[in-house]
């Protein structure tokens, strides 16, 4: 009976964090595409709609993305499958299916996890690792939950079929390589690990197949290929190991003592480095029969394990290399949408810390394991809430900003890139591919658009100058859970109406907490970019909509922009 009751719990216990994870994404995600997905995505359906032929239709889908090397057209097409089954393309819905990939690699592990006689007490900390705000990235902007994602789950699902030989799981394994290659540029190192996995298991017939799929699918990935203009200004092997290794480690990347975070990760990193390295060690012995011991682990186990490290540590090498030396150095290394490596290889560590040990040792694997991920499942929520509202809130404001300017408002007006993207927009409005999403406001927009500034109040908010921008400030209104309340900044002038986001912060003290169950503080603070908007004077307000409401309040504040 306790037995099934700790099973029981155990269960319960590892819904949780799943169940939570769905609902807050659910919450926060919004129909509006954010930098990349507009020439992703947009773009794409928007050219596949006029296009004569399936050829020029291939070619729209395997296009190089403008700006990066990248070819995804995986994700295009469901892009464009979504938009075809529902009449618009959506991303909200996008962003949720892309999600799903998570499952998707949670039944993976479990897979791995029930060929083993472990408790189910020891899968804990797998969803507490996966389902977590610190690759918050991945799961609100599209592109990378389509992107990260989907390869993390099809790399390792390779390799899966590889290590556990069956003659038919070479076919699949085979179409998932092929799969996972066309998701993203990082995709196509599934094959590297996948040919050491055959040529350990010396299948030497499936190993020539898979180096002429290999060839095959390169070529075609780097046709009409154009380097990226983003590239490290110089070649530094100590940075890029450097940032390798912090990459490893990233999981364990806490906000508020970012001062540590170079030697916590570094520490995580050099241990999952050294457990990889082992897993090599033991296969070699293995291969060569110098070692043969009954209680070894399977060695199609140690195959699935290792290579799933080595194609994640390839991605790491990859982004160390293009990114550590560039504009924001180390702390690049700590993006969230880079940390799902960290995350997996962490996922994986402790797969193969079971899998090396035994009985009480293996308990104080899960006494160590399970509180850390717990409290950081938790922690990720708690650091990233904050910026996961502000995400939203300027998608938000930039539905009211498109309606009106033709333009999200979201980046400098006189960029070309910027350009681009409203451009496509346009288009894919005018012709219905793409629809605004209806926010609180959108009943008011047209009142609020054609509102005169009048009832000047004082709003008590402090305006700074900088060399790009202003920084409006305010530290005595409250402001409410978004989700039920709707505020904005607004800017207004004789001919233009702007909404900007409050950027708000967590409450600290509690106190909001405990007495009216508001998550923030008091107050705000806005950037206000002095090259983003129509050149004119602007008065600065306060919009608030409740319960089917608005409520505009102008300060005796004005700004030059």
């Amino acid at each position: 009976m306790k037995i099934l009751n700790l099973k029981n719990l155990s269960i319960i216990v590892g819904i949780i964090p799943i169940l939570f994870f769905i609902y807050y994404v659910w919450q926060y995600t919004i129909n509006v595409p954010f930098l990349d997905d507009n020439l992703y995505y947009t773009k794409a359906v928007v050219d596949v709609n006029k296009s004569q032929s399936f050829a020029e239709t291939f070619k729209i889908f395997m296009r190089q993305h403008t700006i990066t090397e990248h070819k995804t057209p995986v994700s295009r097409i469901a892009a464009f499958l979504i938009y075809k089954i529902t009449g618009k393309l959506n991303f909200f819905t996008f962003a949720q299916i892309g999600n799903l990939t998570l499952i998707g690699i949670l039944f993976l592990f479990w897979r791995f996890f029930r060929k083993h006689a472990w408790h189910i007490v020891y899968f804990l900390p797998i969803p507490f690792l996966l389902f977590q705000m610190q690759t918050n990235e991945n799961q609100f902007w599209m592109g990378c939950a389509w992107l990260y994602y989907p390869i993390g789950l099809w790399q390792m699902t390779t390799f899966y079929l590889l290590s556990y030989q069956k003659s038919r799981y070479f076919i699949f394994a085979m179409l998932s390589a092929v799969f996972v290659t066309f998701i993203f540029s990082n995709g196509m190192f599934v094959f590297f690990p996948a040919t050491l996995i055959l040529l350990y298991q010396k299948r030497y017939k499936d190993l020539g197949i898979m180096v002429m799929i290999a060839a095959v699918c390169l070529t075609i990935y780097f046709s009409n290929y154009m380097p990226s203009p983003i590239v490290p200004p110089a070649f530094s092997i100590p940075n890029i190991l450097t940032g390798f290794v912090l990459m490893l480690g990233a999981y364990v990347d806490v906000q508020e003592l970012h001062n540590l975070s170079p030697f916590t990760a570094t520490a995580v990193g050099l241990i999952i480095l050294g457990l990889l390295i082992y897993g090599g060690v033991w296969l070699l012995n293995r291969y060569f029969k110098i070692i043969q011991t009954d209680n070894s682990p399977k060695t199609s186990d140690i195959l699935f394990i290792v290579a799933s490290m080595i194609a994640l540590c390839m991605s790491a090498g990859a982004v160390a290399y293009s990114r550590y030396t560039g504009e924001h150095g180390f702390e690049e290394m700590f993006a969230s949408r880079y940390r799902f490596m960290s995350v997996l290889l962490m996922c994986l560590a402790y797969l193969f810390s079971l899998l090396l040990t035994k009985n009480i040792i293996r308990k104080v694997v899960l006494a160590v394991f399970l509180p850390i991920t717990m409290l950081l499942y938790a922690y990720s929520y708690y650091i990233w809430h904050d910026y996961n509202v502000f995400y939203r809130e300027r998608l938000a404001a930039a539905t009211f900003n498109f309606k009106f300017h033709n333009s999200w408002v979201l980046y400098p007006f006189d960029n070309d890139w910027t350009n681009q993207v409203d451009v496509v927009n346009i288009e894919a409005i005018k012709t219905g591919v793409y629809e605004l999403p209806t926010l609180p406001f959108t009943p008011f927009q047209e009142v609020i658009n054609k509102d005169k500034v009048q009832y000047i109040s004082d709003l008590s908010l402090k305006l700074e100058e900088r060399k790009d921008r202003y920084i409006l400030k305010n530290e005595t209104l409250n402001v409410e859970n978004p989700l039920e309340i709707s505020q904005n900044i607004i800017l207004k002038s004789n001919r233009n109406t702007y909404l900007l986001p409050l950027n708000r912060q967590r409450n600290k003290s509690r106190k909001d907490y405990i007495l009216h169950q508001n998550v923030f503080w008091k107050g705000f603070e806005t950037n206000i970019l002095k090259n983003t908007f129509i050149p004119d004077e602007y008065t600065i307000g306060l919009l608030k909509v409740q319960d089917e409401k608005y409520e505009i309040k102008y300060s005796n504040l004005k700004v030059k922009l």
